[in-house]
């Protein structure tokens, strides 16, 4: 028997978050494995039930998970079922293939990661822990900027879980960024699916395109009514990225600020985000630069869009003459996003404020 215990995957210092409110705790490893059978030990729910204050253990093997609900079974009783909402941890087993892809995702070997989480896949029969395997690679897709890949691995995820734990990890579009010729096909082919989810990325990354620019609003407008809320209120945040162009008045950008308050964590980045590009068109970059904090600081995912906020976060105030701070970002920018293309951004404009003369800057 080779097992040991995980306390939870760490990225910047981060834990990764399996239920509302708690960490995600793996029992990482594998018990007896013969015949091509596995063998799993109980799992271990923390959760705190309907009224109560305090949390209760419970033991069994865990059926489903998804966005709704936890699935439990205990041995002589029925299943058990309770709200996603009310579970603070869950303790499961991880295959093999699933904790070496981390680990190597944790040493910056993204493209090993993916192939070993793809295997971990593959070797994976719970439904439930193959959503989280998929949204492992969803991450290692973005820290790739392979947009396609990351949303193939998405749809995968909702497909079966619509109202989805991971939709923090989605690949919206929510800061500019160039589009390869197999995301603008795959977006085209979403158009007309059936999935919401589906729908809503493909709206999502053709926004602002030439082309089909208005078709992509069109369905983001139909989908601000769709019956999934989650898919719902993404869309009525994404048709904020039309308003872009000029300064929001008071009135609009509180209606935002309000808009945000109301979204769970987990959905909140993309749209803070966008409140922080507004504060920057209303010539409020102290403000702005707070907001865009939010993102790293706080939510961390997606990661690709929390390196964009950290970079916009450093530029708002480098143009009010706070130098230092902004290079102090630059240098978390590039320490923690060191993969991505705003911490290859943020390199060059370090090597401009660091100059003789700028670096000191500070009212």
């Amino acid at each position: 028997m080779n097992c040991r215990y995980g306390e939870g995957v760490s990225r910047h210092g981060a834990d990764r978050w399996i239920g509302p409110g708690g960490r995600c705790l793996f029992l990482v490893g594998w018990l007896l494995s013969g015949g091509g059978s596995s063998l799993f030990a109980d799992d271990r729910v923390t959760l705190i039930p309907e009224g109560a204050v305090d949390p209760v253990v419970i033991v069994g093997t865990v059926e489903n998970y998804t966005g709704e609900s936890l699935i439990i079974r205990r041995n002589g009783v029925p299943n058990d079922r309770y709200p996603a909402s009310s579970v603070v941890s869950v303790e499961t087993l991880r295959m093999p293939k699933h904790d070496q892809g981390l680990e190597l995702f944790q040493a910056g070997e993204i493209a090993m990661a993916e192939a070993t989480l793809q295997a971990g896949l593959r070797e994976e029969p719970r439904e439930w822990v193959q959503r989280e395997v998929l949204a492992e690679l969803v991450r290692c897709a973005i820290r790739q900027g392979n947009l396609d890949a990351a949303g193939t691995y998405f749809q995968r995820i909702t497909k079966d879980d619509p109202t989805t734990r991971h939709w923090k990890v989605a690949p919206l579009t929510w800061a500019p960024q160039a589009m390869a010729e197999g995301q603008r096909a795959l977006a085209r082919s979403w158009f007309d699916s059936p999935a919401s989810s589906e729908r809503l990325m493909a709206a999502s990354w053709l926004l602002l395109d030439t082309v089909y620019g208005h078709t992509a609003e069109t369905k983001l407008k139909d989908l601000s009514r769709d019956t999934n809320r989650v898919v719902s209120a993404l869309a009525r945040c994404q048709l904020w990225r039309l308003q872009m162009g000029t300064p929001l008045d008071e009135v609009e950008l509180a209606r935002w600020r309000r808009d945000v308050r109301k979204l769970p964590q987990e959905l909140r980045a993309g749209p803070h985000y966008l409140v922080g590009k507004a504060l920057m068109q209303r010539r409020e970059p102290t403000l702005a630069a707070a907001e865009f904090l939010w993102l790293p600081m706080v939510y961390r995912e997606p990661e690709d869009l929390a390196a964009r906020a950290l970079l916009d976060a450093s530029r708002a105030l480098e143009s009010v003459g706070q130098t230092v701070d902004a290079i102090a970002l630059l240098d978390r920018l590039d320490r923690n996003y060191r993969w991505s293309a705003s911490a290859a951004e943020g390199r060059q404009a370090r090597s401009v404020l660091s100059s003789e003369g700028n670096s000191d800057k500070n009212p």
